[in-house]
């Protein structure tokens, strides 16, 4: 949408008031200045904001409306028929369904922008890609927008869209999906003028079922994206990925490999670029060439081939926008990893991957095979949790843990967790000839790695989110840096 210079869109009741198909009566002490911001906590509630009150499963936003306005709030969205103590010097927005009222608002809001916008999806590595893009846009833009940490679905998406201002040059947003249509809901409020996904894996199948269901939601991406007119970018390495570079008929598309016969008998044109990349474990770099940057050569962040795909896919959109080589190599000096994802801390002399934020099986393979690489000829150690929300099959996506783990090598594992038994129990029917053990605590697991693990010995630390693994790290880390120096 192109808008004029002069124009600068104000978030102020009476847009909202207009977005929401509302009236709001009038009254001489409510001011139609614009919100300092937004938010659905009443926690971070300051004067001038709006207050958005969603229902969430443990707490319902309507039960701190009052708290929100004593902390300054001037305005309230909420539902129909609240009680609210004092509305006299508030802006009241009463809807039938307060968030999809905020996803409605955050769709109008976005349409007030001409920002170039990045929809970054896929089953694995969203975050950590995300990161890394919004690190390559510094080296040419000032002002950019991205998610937050991993605010990527029905809540957090609006947030990040209700973030725009007119000092904004780009727009980094993270989508994540758990069931079906959630994609094309999430496509139509961010409105995306470029899209890249990640990888396709097993992710959230209590609701997605199998991964033919994953791909499919999660091209949607790509294929809306392309009707939107946008530029699709696709990881040409993914076998279910690929096939979009024939399947979608319109808008552009930059193609990325990290493989030597991933781009074999593609012609770049003028709506087809490619990007070929190689990656280099000794020396942790990845080449890349292609569009307008050349021959480039980035020393990678975080450690795997998994991260150099990550960044490769980050540059594809970087490039895509326009950046040149020495932009892209200016913004990289910027990045920081995400908590949680493929951190590398170091404990005395051990290196320890702290890549606990999220899992499944097909990141905890990379996972395994980022430690394998960690320290030639030192006993390793795999610390795993729980994979959730992995369906029916979970026990099974468990249980094929002990292929990457046999293949790789990895000659110790500590396990936590319900479904970790199962691993377990695999491991010795197969005659592992490593160290397995099941933990029924963080502590136990933590203190076992204490009294086995020497100075040296590379760690990985991983599971899904709420399996809480950073508490390894916690009780590990004291201990190792004074034990292990």
């Amino acid at each position: 949408m192109a808008l004029s210079r002069t124009y600068i869109p104000k978030l102020n009741p009476e847009f909202i008031a207009r977005s929401l198909h509302l009236v709001i009566p009038g009254n001489q002490n409510r001011s139609n200045q614009p919100f300092s911001f937004v938010t659905t906590d009443s926690r971070h509630a300051r004067p001038g904001c709006l207050f958005v009150a969603l229902k969430g499963d443990k707490m319902d936003g309507h039960d701190y409306i009052d708290i929100a306005i004593s902390q300054g709030a001037r305005g309230v969205l909420c539902k129909r028929g609240t009680p609210i103590k004092d509305t006299s010097e508030i802006s009241l927005f009463p809807v039938e369904d307060s968030l999809n009222a905020y996803r409605r608002l955050a769709a109008a809001w976005r349409k007030e922008f001409s920002v170039p916008m990045v929809a970054v999806a896929g089953s694995v590595g969203k975050t950590t890609t995300k990161e890394m893009l919004a690190a390559l846009l510094r080296g040419k833009f000032d002002r950019i927008l991205k998610t937050e940490g991993s605010q990527n679905g029905f809540i957090g998406i609006p947030m990040t869209l209700l973030g725009l201002t007119p000092e904004h040059q780009v727009a980094v947003v993270e989508v994540g999906i758990d069931e079906p249509d959630a994609m094309a809901q999430h496509i139509a409020l961010v409105h995306p003028t470029h899209a890249l996904l990640t990888t396709i894996s097993e992710e959230h199948l209590e609701r997605l079922r199998d991964i033919p269901t994953v791909a499919h939601e999660e091209g949607e991406a790509l294929r809306l994206t392309a009707h939107l007119g946008g530029t699709a970018i696709i990881n040409m390495d993914d076998a279910w990925i690929r096939p979009h570079h024939q399947t979608l008929r319109v808008g552009k598309q930059v193609l990325f490999s990290l493989n030597t016969t991933g781009l074999q008998g593609i012609t770049s044109s003028e709506k087809t670029q490619t990007l070929q990349g190689s990656f280099s474990e000794a020396s942790n770099e990845l080449t890349v060439r292609g569009m307008q940057v050349g021959e480039l050569v980035l020393k990678l962040p975080l450690i795997g081939r998994h991260n150099a795909l990550n960044l490769l896919a980050a540059v594809s959109a970087a490039a895509a926008l326009g950046l040149s080589g020495e932009e892209i190599k200016k913004g990289l000096a910027t990045f920081q990893g995400a908590y949680g994802r493929s951190e590398l801390q170091q404990a005395g002399k051990s290196p320890v991957l702290c890549d606990y934020y999220n899992a499944n099986p097909s990141s905890m393979k990379a996972g395994l095979e980022s430690l394998a690489h960690l320290a030639k000829g030192a006993p390793r150690w795999a610390c795993l949790g729980d994979m959730l929300e992995l369906g029916p099959a979970e026990n099974d996506y468990h249980r094929n843990l002990a292929d990457p783990i046999m293949e790789l090598g990895i000659e110790n594992v500590l396990l936590y967790g319900e479904r970790m038994k199962v691993l377990f129990d695999e491991l010795s029917k197969r005659g592992f000839a490593g160290q397995a053990k099941h933990f029924d605590t963080h502590e136990a697991l933590a203190e076992s790695l204490k009294k086995e693990a020497q100075a040296g010995h590379p760690i990985l630390i991983k599971g899904s989110r709420s399996m809480k693994m950073e508490e390894v790290w916690k009780i590990l880390e004291p201990y190792a840096k004074s034990h292990w120096a």
